[in-house]
């Protein structure tokens, strides 16, 4: 099993950056006169230059195959916040190529390439569900990971859960309910519109709080697997936490 997803068609809108532009069209190019473009973009610590030289060594494309420094660059790309690069790491990961296979490191980094705008992504955490290459069980740690992940390559911020909000302390359990509500009801409007879980899980890049993570995962399998009607949902989970129901026991701090 072989996760090979060819990137070369997107190469003119991954590569932006417009410094040194004709190395940078060179090492664009993708051809046999790459190489030295790509070299010396990649030595300078540009992640556009380090991306097209590592794709050059995954490919043999005018340069010996080398999968393991593709990786080391590829993943200097990817500290830099490089998307397509992220990718391209994901990949490595579930190919065991330049690196030791770990499929909970890949999906950890399709989703960050995913959340900082990598379209193909997408297919690499389709691949990994539909061949349940990950356990469901291990999805509180996978997604902590990648927002380690993300914290460390980019300033940006995702959706940002009010960490106050799953550590403060509430005058009773109405109020407890009626407040985690509006993340229930955002995670139900997800299904309701065809969503898919993955599409869900990207609402917690950016979240630090092993808690709220643990409870976003939480609700998100609860939605997906529950038989209530979507119409019914709201309601009924609401319910379920007045009653401290163990059916949404993981809402609970």
């Amino acid at each position: 099993m072989k996760l090979n997803i060819k990137v070369f068609g997107l190469l003119a809108m991954l590569f932006a950056f417009p410094a040194q532009a004709s190395d940078l069209q060179k090492c664009k190019a993708q051809n046999q006169n790459s190489f030295e473009a790509c070299e010396r973009l990649a030595s300078s610590g540009n992640p556009d230059g380090q991306f097209g030289l590592g794709l050059l060594l995954l490919e043999g494309n005018g340069v010996e195959q080398d999968y393991q420094k593709s990786f080391e660059l590829m993943h200097k790309a990817s500290m830099q916040g490089h998307a397509a690069a992220q990718f391209q790491v994901g990949q490595a990961y579930v190919n065991g190529q330049g690196v030791k296979r770990n499929f909970e490191e890949a999906y950890a980094w399709f989703l960050v390439a995913k959340e900082n705008g990598n379209s193909i992504a997408t297919q690499g955490i389709q691949f990994m569900e539909s061949n349940n290459l990950i356990n469901p069980a291990r999805m509180n740690a996978i997604t902590q990971r990648a927002n380690d992940i993300y914290a460390s390559t980019s300033d940006q911020r995702g959706f940002e859960f009010d960490r106050n909000e799953s550590s403060q302390q509430v005058s009773g359990l109405a109020e407890y309910c009626d407040m985690i509500m509006p993340t229930v009801d955002s995670i139900i409007t997800y299904k309701k519109y065809g969503k898919s879980q993955s599409e869900a899980r990207q609402l917690m890049i950016g979240m630090t709080d092993e808690r709220a993570i643990k409870m976003m995962n939480g609700v998100i399998s609860w939605v997906w697997n529950t038989n209530v009607p979507i119409s019914e949902m709201s309601g009924y989970f609401k319910n379920r936490c007045l009653e401290q129901s163990e059916e949404v026991i993981f809402i609970f701090p």
